[in-house]
């Protein structure tokens, strides 16, 4: 049985990313997650990513691969390119849960609009955007309130509010919800503007099916 060790900073992603992996599934797997909070919030108080984030991610890489996993997933865009820095150190496969997102919007013609609810996620995003296409034309839209409200459990008003802000983008051919834990939002942004949405949960797990059981499945 194929195993995956999934990497966590936010709560709503947790209780959802396992679940839709395991169905995307062809055969059953096993699945395990760490949650550390403290790598985003303590990010968000220092204003950057200080060199005790970076030992603690490096830890909670390792302890992950003391799991055994076939393949490790980060499920926070905001650690992607710290991640980076470090997949020399490991073995074991990891991949970041915007990798597959940030390739299909390079790959996508006309102005890519990155929207995000963290301050911390909007630069590695579009550095991820253009490392795969320099000439990318990209606008970006923080949205900060739409995170008070998931953290505030209104589920239903953090996609309404995405969805009233990213409206006003009417000229962007590609909408990039930045964050895992935004893509509740996708249907609504998509009814509201009718344009392309990409969301990092949905990439993530197509691209992670294929690493685990093959590109034909």
């Amino acid at each position: 049985m194929k195993k995956v060790t999934l990497l966590h900073t936010v709560k709503s992603v947790y209780s959802t990313f396992s679940d839709d992996l395991k169905k995307a599934c062809p055969e059953e797997i096993e699945v395990d997650s760490l949650v550390d909070e403290y790598l985003v919030t303590n990010a968000k108080k220092c204003g950057y990513f200080p060199e005790n984030n970076m030992k603690k991610l490096r830890l909670d890489l390792q302890s992950a691969t003391l799991e055994y996993p076939d393949l490790i997933i980060v499920t926070c865009s905001s650690l992607t390119p710290f991640v980076k820095q470090m997949l020399n150190e490991f073995t074991t496969p990891i991949l970041s849960i915007d990798d597959e997102m940030c390739r299909q919007a390079a790959l996508s013609n006309g102005k890519i609009l990155v929207v995000a609810t963290a301050p911390t996620t909007v630069g590695p995003t579009v550095d991820k955007i253009k490392s795969e296409r320099e000439s990318a034309v990209i606008e970006t839209l923080l949205i900060e309130e739409a995170m008070d409200r998931l953290k505030s459990g209104d589920v239903s008003g953090h996609d309404a509010l995405i969805a009233a802000k990213v409206r006003e983008f009417t000229d962007v051919d590609v909408i990039v919800l930045a964050q895992a834990s935004m893509a509740s939002a996708k249907h609504l942004v998509y009814e509201t503007t009718g344009k392309k949405v990409l969301t990092s949960p949905e990439s993530c797990i197509n691209k992670a099916v294929k690493m685990l059981f093959g590109e034909n499945k």
